[in-house]
């Protein structure tokens, strides 16, 4: 018997998730853009969220800008430049994946 016949469904099941792992980090990869603004005279986070967080929840998408930012605090100041997570355009390739039941 050969190493293929003996362990085929091992084999199988080895490069399947590794070909999931690399498309799933290739397709995270490509939607962390950001767009970088100032803060302006009254501005929030809680604000700029309802401009710019789309279909995500406010609470997460603040806690991502503060990551993005190194912000300790959600308090942010006029004149301070910010970079705001902004999701990239839904492609043939994401469709099929929301199709497949994974989002």
């Amino acid at each position: 018997m050969t190493l293929f016949q003996k362990y085929g469904y091992i084999l199988l099941i080895v490069f399947l998730c590794t070909a999931f792992t690399i498309a799933g980090v290739l397709k995270e990869s490509r939607k962390n853009t950001f767009v970088e603004i100032t803060v302006t005279d009254g501005d929030t986070l809680w604000g700029l969220a309802q401009d710019f967080s789309e279909n995500k929840r406010t609470n997460k998408w603040i806690d991502e800008v503060m990551v993005l930012n190194n912000l300790q605090t959600p308090m942010i100041k006029t004149g301070e430049k910010l970079k705001l997570p902004v999701s990239a355009p839904i492609t043939i390739n994401d469709r099929l994946v929301e199709m497949a039941g994974e989002k």
